[in-house]
């Protein structure tokens, strides 16, 4: 019986030292004995007093858990209802992504998106990449004049080190644009790749009108019908569509009107007619609207939209 005792009260040591380490350990001699028996245990008053330690550690422990768990739950929550905002409102969470050369180099050649130059005058006569439209980020009118672009489609953007178009993506995704790849150390890396660039022809526009709301209105009172071609000098899409555009204008004359209009400078025609994402083509019959397209369209559909409105 004493060797017994002696036994349990060396365990009794072990899971003493434990417990001063913070362990939740129970002494195996309690799980023998009964209430009254711990009374007459060797060590049953440092057991009382390391088991209270015990009790005191575990309902820190339970508080401490239940802290976290509060808190994971909250942030879960949280998180889980700015997704949905997220997927509700219809624009992905990462709508600006920043691409090396390389990379945006095969965004560029893939043609499905629009390049968006945003560096100064001076630097863009340095070269651009082939394709790109072309708006100062210090210009006044910047912001306005991007949401003349189309939003659905995605945009790279590229500047001279990726400040300035960093920025600019910045303000796009802010105005609602699906996508935005933004060219990573700008120019200077393009370049370092040995990438090809274009430089300006300096050819200057004389076809492109610009009108006040009245001059418009009354250019539109014809029986004629009336092509608009809603186009900006720095839209590369508008500069694209500029030898189509000039075609119809021939193949229909003394038949209908053809006009591209300048919509940086012809400000309340384009508000008058909610301009976004040019190019816009517009036909009238009698001053009214009778058919609308947005961006490249081929010449195909315009000379059909303007035959169906000779009648």
């Amino acid at each position: 019986m004493q060797e017994k005792e002696e036994r349990n009260h060396g365990l009794c040591q072990v899971f003493r030292h434990a417990a001063v380490f913070g362990e939740l350990l129970i002494c195996p001699c309690t799980l023998k004995l009964s209430t009254n028996r711990i009374q007459k245990h060797p060590c049953s008053s440092e057991l009382k007093m390391y088991l209270r330690i015990e009790i005191k550690f575990l309902r820190h422990m339970i508080k401490q858990l239940y802290i976290l768990l509060t808190t994971v739950f909250i942030f879960s929550c949280s998180n889980g209802q700015n997704q949905q905002a997220a997927e509700n409102s219809g624009q992905p969470q990462n709508v600006v992504e920043k691409v090396n050369a390389e990379k945006f180099k095969q965004l560029v050649e893939s043609g499905e998106g629009i390049i968006l130059d945003v560096r100064t005058p001076e630097e863009v006569n340095q070269g651009y990449i082939n394709g790109a439209s072309v708006i100062n980020f210090y210009d006044e009118d910047f912001e306005s004049k991007i949401n003349l672009m189309q939003k659905d489609k995605p945009v790279y953007v590229y500047c001279k080190a990726g400040g300035r178009s960093s920025q600019a993506a910045e303000l796009m995704k802010k105005n609602g644009f699906k996508k935005v790849y933004n060219l990573e150390g700008g120019m200077n890396a393009w370049m370092g790749n040995n990438f090809a660039v274009t430089k300006p022809e300096g050819v200057k526009d004389e076809n492109i009108k610009q009108l006040t709301l009245a001059e418009f209105q009354q250019m539109l009172k014809t029986s004629q019908p009336v092509l608009v071609d809603f186009h900006t000098k720095w839209c590369a899409p508008c500069r694209k569509m500029v030898p189509v555009v000039e075609k119809i204008s021939t193949d229909f004359k003394g038949k209908a009107t053809v006009l591209r209009l300048d919509v940086d400078n012809s400000k309340e025609v384009a508000k008058q007619y909610e301009i976004q994402g040019v190019p816009v083509f517009i036909l009238f019959k009698n001053g009214v609207q009778k058919w609308k397209k947005n961006g490249i369209v081929a010449e195909e559909e315009l000379a059909k939209a303007i035959t169906e409105n000779l009648k």
